[in-house]
């Protein structure tokens, strides 16, 4: 599961269709408070947050509850440069992307927080093609996503 917070739904489609490539599910937040509840209820593997988002918090104060809840941060901005990112790792954040998203760099850097998520048992981590492997074998998840209210 991917928990996405942002204030736009303009970058869900792609986010939604990327997710599905690598068997996962989209949870789409509009601001930190749903955020928050998301990742309490969903568990989600990998929180993509809009460094905009500006809706009773940040991505910081985020940060520490994806941590908390052994969930991987990947920034998002429009403005995604050298300063965003070094801080984004310096304080645990996992990646850093553009918007408006390159599809092939987002399923790179979703498959790479998947084969790194605390969440996934190693069996169900996605292989290098950012197949999903369960026990041996290839599976397919349809990603229907869901809103969090």
């Amino acid at each position: 599961m991917i928990a996405f917070v942002s204030e736009s739904k303009a970058d869900l489609p792609a986010l939604r269709e990327v997710a599905g490539l690598v068997s996962q599910s989209v949870v789409s937040c509009g601001g930190i408070p749903e955020a928050r509840r998301a990742i309490r209820w969903h568990h989600p593997s990998i929180v993509v947050c809009d460094a905009r988002v500006r809706n009773r918090g940040d991505w910081q104060e985020l940060l520490e509850e994806t941590e908390s809840a052994q969930s991987l941060m990947i920034v998002v901005s429009t403005h995604a440069d050298e300063r965003l990112w070094a801080e984004v790792l310096n304080l645990g954040g996992f990646d850093v992307l553009a918007l408006p998203f390159d599809r092939d760099e987002l399923r790179r850097s979703l498959s790479s927080a998947l084969q790194h998520s605390p969440r996934l048992p190693l069996r169900q981590r996605p292989s290098e093609s950012g197949d999903c492997v369960l026990a041996g074998r290839g599976c397919a998840v349809q990603s229907g996503g869901c809103h969090v209210r």
